[in-house]
């Protein structure tokens, strides 16, 4: 058995094993009826340990579509499921939205599993935004109308959310979670963290509210796009949609400068906003003002969605480029337009806890070439993301660093919701450059008591001399 596999079946709970990933397998070829659609499953195109996703024809228009299977046996999973395919639907509709067809669901009564199911069926897009970079880089950086057009039709997306009453933040923005249409067009996907609830913290607040306030944000944020009040609960600052322009000023950074302005999610960088735009670009200057409205510390100085949108079109109108038009330099390097006919891939991206409804966006497209190797994806991967690369989960989110410890921020970070990774711990001395022996064991013990079990991974030794290097990592079920 491959790790991979071995790893999606300890993620997918008891007794589920290789039969639950043989059981979707046979969904293959069945006919699905969904509302007055009747489906013909093609191909599993992506798969997690709760969750799979097909590629599916309507018999009747000959149409492809993305349809997400979810199992769920915890009333809390379901509400968030049901919320996101209530947000799915209130949004669907905008162009640069992933388009929600329409969904079912069975009780664990009904259904073969002994769980509830839940079926999503959406739009199949041409693929995820970043393999297409890729490509196109392989040739020389990406033209500044290029840029302009992504990160215009991606603010498209998150006017459309922030305009609703009340404004739906999407809270887990970022560059894997955009895809490219058929038609050569941005989708933002994944609206498995979005949510209405702002935070306005004050002085009122206690700690213990601060802290369910700090785990909701590491359940349903990315560490690198996390915003200076996230991290920082003591500034005050509200917490509310202009979170979403940080994570949308850190992709632009991104998309220009092919790294992210705040490696790994650096704590002390994004609290004291620190980064640093290269001084010999000449390429994006156009952009370099933007990226600072973004990066504010302070939200409300932060452009709101609106002006953003605005500067985008004075920028494009001076440059004579249409925004909302296709972005033809990637698809030239992909094939054009139409189906690719991807092979089956799987979900990556490890998940945080109870947040099985976040589906890694390959649900919602046929992958490109996945052959392709290093480049733009390398400065997505960090740190513990290079230990065991094999093990995929069921969600967009990459690493979650673990919220502080009463003691002082431990060097752990979990890789999927069921897997941790950390250095070796350490006691006397040791312990005042690695994680004390007795610290990690209070801090497992009070989030995963007698639920968890450590093992040890060696590495080469790299560090200096005198350095024992290696890994541990934490399962918990």
């Amino acid at each position: 058995m491959s790790l991979f596999q071995s790893a999606l079946d300890f993620l997918a709970g008891p007794g589920s094993g290789g039969a639950a990933s043989r059981d979707q397998n046979d969904f293959v070829g069945q006919t699905v009826e969904l509302g007055e659609m009747k489906l013909r499953i093609k191909r599993v195109i992506a798969e997690g340990g709760f969750a799979f996703v097909y590629e599916a024809q309507d018999i009747g228009s000959g149409k492809d579509y993305a349809l997400k299977r979810l199992l769920s046996n915890e009333e809390e999973k379901n509400k968030a499921i049901i919320q996101e395919v209530c947000f799915m639907k209130k949004l669907s509709g905008h162009p640069n939205v992933v388009q929600f067809s329409s969904a079912a669901s069975i009780g664990k009564e009904e259904s073969d599993t002994g769980q509830a199911e839940f079926l999503i069926l959406t739009e199949l897009c041409k693929g995820q935004l970043v393999d297409f970079i890729k490509k196109v880089e392989q040739k020389g950086p990406m033209s500044c109308d290029t840029v302009l057009k992504i990160f215009y039709q991606s603010c498209r997306a998150v006017q459309h959310m922030h305009k609703q009453k009340p404004p739906i933040i999407h809270r887990d923005l970022k560059i894997e979670n955009l895809l490219i249409s058929h038609q050569g067009t941005i989708k933002l996907c994944d609206f498995g963290s979005a949510t209405t609830i702002a935070h306005y913290p004050d002085y009122s607040w206690s700690a213990q509210k601060r802290s369910m306030v700090e785990d909701e944000i590491t359940r349903n944020t990315t560490p690198a796009y996390r915003t200076p009040e996230m991290i920082d609960l003591y500034s005050n600052f509200p917490i509310n949609e202009k979170q979403d322009i940080w994570a949308l000023g850190c992709i632009l950074f991104l998309l220009c400068f092919k790294q992210h302005p705040f490696e790994e999610g650096a704590k002390l960088q994004i609290v004291n906003g620190k980064y640093a735009i290269p001084q010999n670009d000449n390429k994006y200057t156009v952009f370099h003002n933007l990226i600072r409205s973004m990066l504010k510390i302070n939200p409300e100085e932060r452009l709101s969605i609106t002006e953003l949108v605005n500067q985008l079109q004075e920028i494009a109108a001076a440059r004579n480029v249409n925004p909302k038009s296709p972005i033809t330099e990637l698809l030239e390097q992909n094939g054009g337009f139409g189906n690719n006919g991807a092979p089956r891939t799987s979900l990556s991206g490890p998940q945080p806890p109870a947040q099985v409804n976040n589906i890694h966006n390959a649900g919602y497209y046929g992958d490109p070439d996945q052959s392709m190797g290093g480049g733009f994806l390398d400065i997505l991967k960090g740190g513990t993301e290079r230990f065991l690369t094999n093990i995929k989960d069921t969600s967009s989110k990459v690493i979650q660093s673990v919220a502080s410890y009463a003691k002082g921020d431990l060097d752990i970070s979990y890789i999927t919701s069921r897997i941790a990774v950390m250095s070796f711990p350490a006691e006397g001395v040791e312990s005042a450059i690695k994680n004390n022996i007795e610290d990690v064991r209070l801090f497992l013990d009070s989030r995963h008591a007698g639920h968890y079990a450590v093992t040890t991974c060696p590495s080469a030794p790299t560090g200096p001399p005198g350095f024992t290097t290696g890994c541990r990592s934490v399962a918990g079920r």
